[in-house]
């Protein structure tokens, strides 16, 4: 835990802004990897589109 602690320390000490963390049994304990986040804005995603789930509705 003390590890874990640590490494989001690092990560918002460098101003990371999105923070996602996944325990996998595929990658050997201590060992870290980082991919990128596209956000929100990724083509065909709710967002781009224009579809967005959490928007609501016009009151008319």
């Amino acid at each position: 835990m003390d590890e874990v602690v640590r490494m989001l320390d690092a990560l918002t000490a460098n101003e990371v802004s999105r923070i996602k963390v996944e325990a996998s049994e595929q990658m050997e304990e201590g060992q870290a990897k980082k991919t990128y986040h596209h956000g929100r804005c990724d083509v065909g995603s709710p967002y781009a589109t224009g579809k967005l789930y959490d928007l609501e509705e016009p009151m008319c």
